[in-house]
């Protein structure tokens, strides 16, 4: 179901879908009737900067995928809608990141971005995968298999 999210119950470990719109309306689980928590439930891309990096990525419960672009590269302008939809989409279960590697430079020296645009996937506070250059919806969710 697009613009729904999935999330996980703290009690009973049940999967739920929940509408996007219904988000922050206090959900129960559809199992166990427990309240759900979708703090941290992201439905669009996430700014990041040096300082926010460890919080917002790192010690995220879920895989990230995060988009490094600067605002001169061409190649990442056609990216943007792309990675709005897959937050939306994958919302509960991936977020998505964006990081600016010209105001966010020692991210950028810490993971090594050399070219743009580059994603890196993280999953358990780890860069699991990385790719560099655009592309297509399909490509990312190939690589979005390792963080679901």
């Amino acid at each position: 179901m697009p613009n729904s999210a999935i999330v996980v119950c703290s009690s009973c470990g049940t999967k739920n879908r929940i509408p996007v719109a219904r988000i922050n309306d206090g959900p129960v689980c559809g199992r166990c009737k427990s309240p759900l928590n979708t703090e941290g439930v992201t439905t669009e891309p996430v700014i990041v900067t040096d300082h926010t990096f460890d919080r917002e990525v790192l010690a995220h419960k879920t895989g990230v995928l995060m988009d490094c672009w600067a605002p001169w590269c061409g190649h990442c302008k056609p990216m943007e809608p792309l990675l709005a939809a897959l937050a939306l989409e994958y919302a509960g279960r991936i977020k998505v990141v964006k990081l600016n590697v010209d105001e966010n430079p020692a991210t950028t020296s810490r993971f090594r971005v050399m070219s743009l645009p580059s994603l890196l996937f993280f999953k358990g506070g780890k860069v699991v995968d990385s790719t560099v250059g655009a592309l297509s919806r399909h490509e990312i969710e190939s690589h979005l298999k390792v963080l679901l």
